[in-house]
């Protein structure tokens, strides 16, 4: 059965969702406890918070859902946001330090919202779904790693450790090298709940 979220966010046009978005950071930073207000249109900034008697000027950038990304044997799920807005000659550029303090990054399908300093931002940004924590393969690798290291520090050899995890030999000598397999890349293995609104302020201060 076909979520019911998707095929109504399917037929929302882009300015909706977009709004969408910007509501929802607003209500999420008043009942944190913020005084915050959505600005007023044709601005670098969508939503303003007032933090100890300062106002910072907020960028939302929302997306429906999650897209699928090639990771070795199967496509998986991440959030994708493209950050910088569209100039001249449809040439990408940064929001310049003035006309945007944070981000806020949501995703509607699951109303998670990032909140990230300006200076933090990349023209393209990757993160995990939080739903699918663990499952994604350099976690799934990490864990293999350890059982094998665990099984050669016990005494048995790659060829029986391979036999006893049913696994390729070579792929024992790989878990066995003194290699981290941990992704690399700007947010190739954060998660989007991560990136908090207590954590985005402390970075501001």
């Amino acid at each position: 059965m076909l979520n019911l979220n998707y095929l109504i966010m399917k037929n929302i046009n882009d300015l909706q969702i977009g709004k969408a978005g910007e509501y929802m950071v607003c209500a999420d930073l008043i009942l944190s406890g913020f005084v915050a207000f959505l600005s007023e249109q044709g601005l670098s900034f969508d939503v303003v918070m007032n933090y100890n008697g300062k106002l910072l000027k907020i960028q939302v950038k929302t997306t429906r859902q999650t897209r699928n990304t090639p990771q070795r044997k199967t496509d998986i799920p991440v959030y994708i946001f493209n950050i910088g807005r569209n100039g001249k000659g449809n040439k990408r550029k940064y929001y310049e330090s003035n006309q945007v303090d944070l981000f806020a990054l949501v995703a509607l399908d699951t109303k998670t919202i990032a909140y990230i300093p300006n200076s933090n931002i990349r023209t393209t940004m990757l993160f995990r779904v939080p739903e699918m924590r663990g499952r994604y393969h350099d976690e799934q690798g990490s864990e293999i790693k350890k059982q094998v290291l665990q099984l050669r520090n016990n005494g048995l050899s790659c060829t029986k450790i391979a036999d006893k995890l049913n696994m390729k030999l070579s792929n024992v000598y790989k878990y066995s090298a003194n290699v981290s397999i941990e992704q690399k890349g700007t947010n190739a293995g954060v998660y989007l709940d991560e990136f908090t609104l207590e954590k985005c302020l402390l970075k501001l201060t």
